[in-house]
């Protein structure tokens, strides 16, 4: 199945499970990936626990994580992520502590130490069937 047909395959599901219509169908993989880490693209997955994770896994060989996106990597170290998507079998420690906002999320079993530092505002979502553990230090805030 090549990215078009991937792509329209989860526009259908999207679409009968009420998405907004940010989502065309029409995307390539770089705006599906923004669509879906954006703020409205993960309430929407994430109460709808969407996509299924076999639908998720089909973009693992097409390199997600230069989007932020995590599918099955195992266990992983990240230092100062913008955005996190954490999802399948992924055990993560995620060290937040530059001065940004960084956003952490967690699917379809996925796990993530968060340790947050220094001026760090970091917002943490985790999935049905997820686990988030964090830290805080300094003058850093978890929302």
């Amino acid at each position: 199945m090549d990215i078009k047909d991937i792509i329209a395959k989860l526009h259908s599901q999207a679409k009968h499970l009420g998405a907004c219509g940010l989502f065309s169908g029409k995307e390539g993989l770089p705006e599906v990936a923004r669509l879906f880490t954006s703020a409205p693209g993960r309430e929407f997955c994430l109460s709808s626990n969407f996509p299924v994770l076999e639908d998720i896994r089909l973009f693992k060989d097409l390199h997600p994580e230069q989007y932020g996106i995590y599918i099955d990597a195992g266990e992983i170290t990240l230092h100062d992520p913008k955005t996190a998507v954490l999802i399948g079998d992924t055990t993560a420690t995620v060290h937040c502590n530059k001065c940004q906002n960084n956003t952490i999320v967690t699917m379809h079993g996925a796990t993530a130490t968060v340790l947050v530092s220094g001026w760090a505002v970091v917002r943490i979502e985790a999935g049905k069937g997820t686990n988030i553990a964090h830290r805080v230090t300094d003058n850093a805030i978890v929302l």
